[in-house]
């Protein structure tokens, strides 16, 4: 792929280099600005903001060190790479050139072919930079567009950054609430609750708070207390962890549903309207899966939804030569919209099935219709296996959700495989570097699929549910029991407790089609 044309402010005392220079862009399709040292250099860049900058080091009136500091200073968000092109070889050269800010160093004489090689890989990284900022701002405008106060903590309880909405909703500037403390916006301690619990609520609280919506009270730079909507998530990046509240004013709801205590009777007649629309959309996602597939007794699953609709789907089907292809999908989020999200793979899967495709054409058409259909934020992990109508070849692809197991006959973990792609959904294509690994099981042997909501359940204590105890309740038990074992220790785990997420496993036996004397020869 060709790389766009820069704009590449050369900074050099020497009409020769900059000649050589100006071939060696020239050549590569790159427009070009000169400078004579680095008082000119500052100036060339206020002037142009070039895409990049070829500084030399020993120039009159400024040198290369202190012009690429001052650059450094003055450009802002943008990123402008820098390297330094300079005869100077010595260690302290480089590392001083370095540290004042370039992002590279080339040695003089340079060959064409090293200068190349150098521009491609700026211009990739100065094109990946440009992306994420692309993207970070579309994130910015979207939250600032939003109705409801979104705001960042971190883990000491600092506000990293509130949209309008949040700032205008406690009567803050947009400008007053980023690196202040949580607390100013909880309300007042009450004698039942001596602590502040929208602040700690915010700032993580406990592990059963995390993915939940209450509400709480909060507090307006004018000291008026009002009732607030709050849901809190937690956002791991590398070893920092931040918290992201989103809050609504519920003020005005508050008032109303005092207002209408007496019309508690058509609340419970709009409820039970609620109830039964809700029971026909399940009805009808429910009808798009063919539950024939999954009455096949080399499969066994569960799904257990955290609500009344689960974005978790198990779906099977075999191919007109008896290929037993199987799906483990996991929508972000639960509820209806996790549910309403997943659907779109229904019709996509069983065609693709009932056409001989590949595992991996199965995935880039999964791929293609998530990518069309989910708004921005939205995508779904899977796991998906194919099993030869022998049972003697087997491929497995796994995306966003926990890794595919392979059990021996003795119950134990013969084989992992971890998800190497992205969530479906994500990006525009699946196909580019889509890996579909290969397994030769034995007789007796299951393929585990299962989604994270099973190893992350949490119970009252905030204990996870966990990799370690899963294996061992698979290994524990007989493949015909596994399922209704493994139900049975989630169910004692969380003792009650509501799940958080919607979980799911399915486990296939790898064993021949029963009807495989009727059918052609498999296609592998």
């Amino acid at each position: 792929m060709t790389s766009p044309a820069l704009t590449v402010l050369v900074v050099d005392d020497t009409a020769a280099n900059r000649n050589l220079m100006a071939a060696f862009l020239a050549k590569l399709g790159h427009d070009v600005v000169f400078a004579v040292d680095g008082v000119d250099a500052l100036e060339r860049f206020e002037q142009r903001r070039p895409d990049m900058i070829l500084m030399d080091l020993m120039m009159p009136r400024m040198d290369g060190f202190e012009a690429t500091r001052r650059i450094r200073a003055a450009q802002g968000e943008a990123w402008t790479p820098i390297i330094i092109m300079s005869a100077l070889n010595a260690d302290a050269d480089i590392v001083a050139g370095l540290d004042a800010g370039a992002d590279d160093y080339l040695v003089k004489p340079v060959s064409f072919a090293v200068f190349a090689a150098k521009m491609r890989t700026i211009g990739r990284l100065q094109a990946m930079e440009r992306r994420q900022r692309e993207l970070l701002d579309r994130m910015q405008a979207i939250s600032n567009a939003v109705i409801d106060g979104i705001i960042t903590i971190d883990e000491a309880g600092i506000i990293q950054s509130a949209n309008p909405a949040a700032c205008a909703m406690f009567g803050y500037d947009n400008t007053e609430l980023a690196g202040k403390h949580v607390s100013i916006l909880a309300a007042p301690p009450k004698a039942a609750h001596p602590e502040r619990y929208l602040a700690r609520y915010l700032s993580g609280g406990t592990a059963g708070m995390l993915g939940t919506v209450r509400e709480l009270e909060g507090e307006r730079a004018d000291g008026e207390v009002f009732p607030l909507e709050v849901g809190v998530t937690e956002l791991q990046i590398d070893d920092h962890r931040l918290y992201i509240g989103v809050m609504r004013d519920i003020s005005d709801r508050i008032s109303q549903h005092a207002a209408m205590t007496e019309n508690a009777a058509r609340l419970q007649r709009y409820h039970d309207e609620q109830q039964r629309e809700q029971e026909l959309a399940r009805q009808i996602m429910a009808s798009q899966i063919d539950t024939d597939w999954l009455r096949d007794p080399r499969v066994h699953f569960t799904v257990m939804p955290a609500r009344r609709f689960s974005g978790d789907l198990v779906v099977t089907a075999c191919s007109p030569s008896g290929r037993l292809y199987a799906m483990l999908a996991d929508a972000t989020g639960h509820g209806l919209s996790a549910a309403i999200s997943v659907q779109p793979v229904l019709p996509v899967f069983y065609n693709q099935v009932a056409q001989e495709a590949s595992l991996a054409q199965l995935v880039g058409g999964l791929n293609t219709v998530l990518h069309r259909s989910l708004p921005v934020g939205r995508f779904v992990g899977a796991a998906l296996v194919c099993l030869s109508g022998h049972s003697d070849t087997a491929e497995v692809w796994v995306g966003g959700i926990p890794e595919v197991l392979l059990l021996g006959a003795d119950g134990r973990v013969r084989q992992r495989f971890a998800s190497n792609h992205l969530p479906l959904g994500v990006v525009a294509t699946a196909g580019e570097g889509c890996v579909v690994a290969q397994v030769r099981p034995q007789p007796g042997e299951q393929l585990v699929l299962y989604s994270d909501g099973v190893i992350e359940a949490t119970n009252d204590q905030a204990e996870g549910f966990g990799v370690l105890r899963l294996e061992q309740v698979l290994e524990a038990n007989d493949p015909a029991r596994r399922i209704q074992a493994l139900r049975i220790a989630l169910a004692e785990h969380l003792a009650g407790a509501s799940a958080h997420d919607d979980m799911s496993a399915l486990l296939i036996d790898c064993a021949p089609h029963p009807d495989l004397s009727v059918l052609a020869d498999p296609v592998i």
